[in-house]
């Protein structure tokens, strides 16, 4: 887990890339918005996907969570299952439910990873968000991405908060490019482990993102979009939105853009049946965002887009 933009994806890849091969794992990704697109890059690694879009897990803990998940253990069998919330997710009643409902006894939950972009620490609005706070106080094993552009201020901002945990963090660990340690994943869960806002999310639906703070736009394009790679990566460089996600066909072919805070990352990917697109804000997003999108597209469809 961790908030939005933190490099969540590229970590579980990472994770993926030191998958023994006699292990058979699933991952259950949850997106904020209607659409998802990181079972993309996952199923390209031969990986078992499950996606539950339209809202964080600990608002749909109910039917669609536990469909999702006893599809993959009836269906796939996984020797592992990863489980990735949305950046805006509550982790406490999803927890509760791999720990306390009825896969109690078919799932040994072991440790929580959260990743942290230390930089947010500097701000009160990262700090004082109720899912930012127990995305950190409920993991057994925090990291800080992104060290590679990392001030010492924020690094010393990251160490003064993990000292203050309580119970002490099981493992505590600084890295780039979301690499982690494998052997993470086998540690042992702590139960003792407390959020500072139990009752977050508790009366959300699954569908109402304003309670979060954060508003998402999503939009399908028509399969004969073809996309300008180099204006489509300026323009999602220059977006003064908090996160941009999205997988395009362009003229030098499938590739998943991730923006955050101006800083795109590109991967390439498998082709997709349709470009798709999905922006993430605090303010209120402006459908006419989709019209700098349009501008980057070299072949326009005689349908509507």
């Amino acid at each position: 887990m961790g908030f939005l933009g933190v490099g969540k994806t590229t970590a579980i890849l990472s994770l993926l890339e030191q998958k023994p091969a006699t292990e058979n794992w699933a991952i259950l990704v949850n997106e904020f918005g209607q659409i998802g697109m990181d079972g993309t890059l996952f199923k390209a690694h031969g990986i078992s996907v499950k996606e539950i879009p339209g809202g964080c897990l600990c608002c749909a803990v109910g039917l669609p969570f536990q469909v999702a998940v006893n599809r993959l253990l009836s269906e796939v069998r996984p020797d592992r299952l990863l489980i990735e919330p949305t950046g805006l997710g509550h982790p406490k009643r999803t927890i509760d439910m791999l720990t306390e409902g009825p896969f109690q006894s078919v799932i040994d939950l072991r440790a929580s990873i959260c990743l942290v972009d230390p930089s947010k620490l500097k701000e009160s609005r990262y700090t004082s968000h109720e899912s930012f706070v127990d995305q950190i106080a409920l993991a057994d094993v925090v990291v800080a991405n992104k060290m590679d552009i990392t001030s010492a201020h924020s690094i010393k901002l990251f160490n003064n908060w993990i000292s203050q945990s309580n119970p002490t963090k099981t493992v505590s660990a600084q890295t780039t490019q979301g690499q982690l340690d494998i052997n993470w994943l086998n540690l042992p869960r702590n139960p003792n482990r407390h959020p500072a806002f139990p009752k977050a999310h508790s009366h959300q639906s699954r569908n109402n993102v304003n309670t979060t703070g954060y508003k998402s736009f999503s939009h399908i394009f028509s399969e004969q979009s073809l996309f300008n790679y180099g204006n489509l990566s300026t323009l999602l460089s220059e977006l003064k939105v908090e996160r941009v996600k999205g997988i395009f066909s362009t003229d030098e072919g499938w590739f998943i853009f991730n923006a955050v805070d101006g800083n795109t990352t590109i991967n390439s990917s498998l082709p997709s049946t349709t470009s798709k697109v999905e922006i993430i804000d605090s303010k209120p997003i402006q459908t006419a965002l989709l019209d700098l999108f349009k501008r980057c597209l070299i072949k326009r469809p005689s349908s509507a887009l």
